[in-house]
């Protein structure tokens, strides 16, 4: 190595550490690896099904559509292709939890805001997942808007309820969260935060709850609240380190900066870290 790491690089290596966490953590194998090993049991009986749809052969059950246009699409094919899932999972016994991002409005367009979706067939319920729901706000809306839930999820089961009798009506609702986990636009935590409430309402049944979901109300305390998860899943599941050592060490240019184990800097990182 060229050089050793001094201590004025740790917010440069932090920085580097939490951008190579963003990329890990929106990626659907890791995210379905994490929701599986402390959810074992999710979607017992509707693997296959859940993997065939669309007549294709999906490699994973637990999805995350991401937010890019396949070349020759358009947007409202991805968002047709969002809906077809739906209205086959409805189709299904038992829950069934996905994950979906804002379509991008073009080819220049990177922003994403990750959502989440718990849909229980047997009690008739949807839960969606947005990590900037607003409650003092009527309509929940935060800093980002949820497109999926709002333009997709909820009027497919407003028509899909139409041909129900009342009582097999699907109820549709928002998670209320005590604060909106993200309040400013350069947090860059939604697949993280997404991620995070899902798996938390799936291994202690709270779904099934009205509950409110507790999120602190300052920005420190929503990193520490992060944070706290991060370290957790890698100390729980070994092998994620290694994806993390590989986006880190792809995406960084100064030789030196390798130097870092970036699984070692997450786990000595306290909330102040999280503001770099």
């Amino acid at each position: 190595m060229s050089k050793r790491v001094k201590k004025n690089d740790k917010s440069t290596i932090v920085s580097w550490v939490l951008h190579a966490l963003k990329i890990v953590l929106g990626d659907e194998s890791i995210r379905e690896e994490i929701i599986m090993h402390y959810n074992p049991d999710l979607h017992k009986g509707n693997l296959t099904k859940l993997k065939k749809i669309g007549n294709v052969n999906h490699d994973h059950h637990v999805i995350t559509f991401n937010a890019f246009i396949e070349p020759g699409k358009t947007r409202e094919d991805k968002m047709d292709k969002i809906q077809h899932y739906l209205e086959k999972i409805v189709e299904m016994p038992g829950t069934v939890a996905f994950t979906a991002t804002n379509v991008q409005q073009d080819e220049n367009d990177f922003e994403t805001h990750f959502q989440s979706f718990i849909v229980d067939n047997d009690a008739k319920t949807v839960l969606m997942i947005d990590p900037a729901y607003d409650k003092k706000k009527r309509s929940g809306k935060g800093i980002y808007h949820a497109e999926v839930a709002r333009e997709i999820v909820k009027p497919l089961f407003k028509v899909l309820n139409m041909d129900l009798e009342e009582e097999d009506e699907y109820k549709v609702r928002f998670l209320k969260l005590k604060n909106p986990a993200q309040i400013a636009h350069d947090d860059v935590f939604c697949q993280s935060w997404s991620l995070f409430i899902l798996n938390s309402l799936l291994e202690n049944d709270t779904y099934k709850t009205t509950r409110e979901f507790k999120i602190p109300a300052s920005q420190t305390d929503k990193y520490n609240m992060i944070l706290n998860f991060y370290k957790r899943i890698f100390t729980d599941i070994p092998s994620l380190r290694g994806y993390l050592k590989a986006e880190y060490e792809g995406e960084i240019t100064d030789d030196y900066l390798l130097e870092a184990d970036p699984y070692e800097v997450l786990m000595k990182m306290t909330k102040k870290d999280m503001a770099v």
